[in-house]
């Protein structure tokens, strides 16, 4: 879950990271209760990148251009992201930029500090970036040699390390995917503050954190309905232009059975992986989420029973034929209770084929 740059902040606040005073704003009338001086900066809340290029963000220097820009970027739309709000802060006199972030190294299976002296945009063309591992137990060690590295020294180098600190404080007690001050800015007097943030929260963490419970759908609204419907249901849904749903549980099988579809002559209607720990509630949504699709003319429903169970499966294909009884379906199921989903579906005409090649060719004949 990406979060808007105010969000961000307000989080980085919390953990005591220094940020520039800011209000947020949702109408060019809602300035005249800002009181931060002029000349202002504003910039659109969107959650894609790129805004800077993109004429998200705008300098005004009265009450009467600060109107106009807010509403000027109020009607702006970036990447097909539409801004919802601007944050209006004051025009920071600027002596260096930084970069810094905490992110997971899937390589090496640890968070890892990346950091430059050279902050600001296209920072991973930047020379001079520096990665390094975070061991556990933490020390705060690691942050001052992060400092040290990319060539900070004395006072600088000491704040520089304890917004490191602190920012890998809140990565791992948030449950983050990305901690990023892009960029992290110094003004005078060696002050460090934290100009922009982005953050992403890890989507299989958030049942675990209360302080997140109710943001995912209002973090969903650039996506497609049907994508946003499959989010909100903890599924993950890409729809294409064929014919052929496709259900499946685990990205790696979902791209398996697609590619199979193609290879005997099928094509694709969606991509959707329905997860590991489908239960009958979950699946049955899956079901339903990929028959919403006009397009598609026939189900391929491929399931690996592991932590899923075959016959949870199997009650959820139940109440889908029930709605719908016109609704071609090709079964696959195998693994943890098979022998329970078969005797399930044998009172509901649903024919399971435990041979994933005969099923796709099944699918494929169906279709066409």
């Amino acid at each position: 879950m990406n979060l808007y740059e105010f969000e961000a902040k307000t989080i980085f606040a919390q953990f005591g990271i220094p940020v520039p005073p800011s209000k947020l704003v949702n109408n060019p009338k809602d300035l005249s209760k800002v009181f931060l001086g002029y000349p202002l900066t504003l910039k659109c809340q969107v959650l894609t990148g790129g805004r800077g290029k993109a004429g998200g963000i705008k300098f005004a220097n009265s009450f009467v251009e600060a109107q106009k820009l807010t509403q000027d970027l109020l009607n702006l739309e970036i990447k097909g992201c539409k801004t919802m709000s601007v944050l209006v802060e004051p025009k920071l006199s600027i002596t260096h930029e930084y970069y810094l972030s905490v992110t997971l190294d899937r390589e090496l299976g640890v968070p890892v500090f990346i950091a430059t002296k050279d902050g600001g945009v296209e920072v991973e063309s930047a020379k001079n970036v520096v990665k390094l591992p975070i061991t556990y137990p933490y020390s705060a060690f690691l942050s001052r040699l992060l400092a040290y590295k990319i060539g900070l020294r004395g006072e600088v180098l000491n704040k520089f390390a304890n917004i490191a600190d602190r920012l890998y404080k809140l990565f791992i007690e948030r449950d983050l995917d990305l901690a990023e001050i892009n960029p992290l800015v110094e003004i005078e007097g060696n002050e460090l503050l934290a100009l922009d943030g982005k953050i992403v929260v890890n989507d299989d963490s958030l049942m675990r954190q209360p302080y997140f419970q109710g943001w995912l759908e209002s973090h969903l609204v650039d996506l497609p309905p049907v994508e946003r419907q499959a989010k909100l249901h903890g599924v993950n849904l890409v729809e294409l232009d064929g014919d052929i749903g496709i259900l499946c549980n685990g990205a790696g099988l979902t791209m398996a059975t697609m590619d199979m579809v193609a290879e005997f002559g099928g094509k694709p209607a969606n991509f959707l992986d329905a997860g590991g720990g489908s239960d009958q509630a979950k699946t049955l949504a899956a079901l339903e989420l990929v028959n919403q699709n006009p397009k598609v003319k026939v189900i391929l429903l491929n399931i690996l029973g592991g932590i899923t169970a075959c016959d949870d499966v199997a009650n959820a294909l139940v109440d889908f034929v029930k709605m719908h009884k016109n609704v071609k379906l090709v079964v696959r199921l195998r693994g943890n209770n098979q022998d329970k989903a078969k005797e399930i579906l044998s009172n509901y005409n649903v024919k399971l084929i435990p041979d994933l090649e005969e099923a796709v060719k099944e699918a494929v004949k169906l279709a066409s």
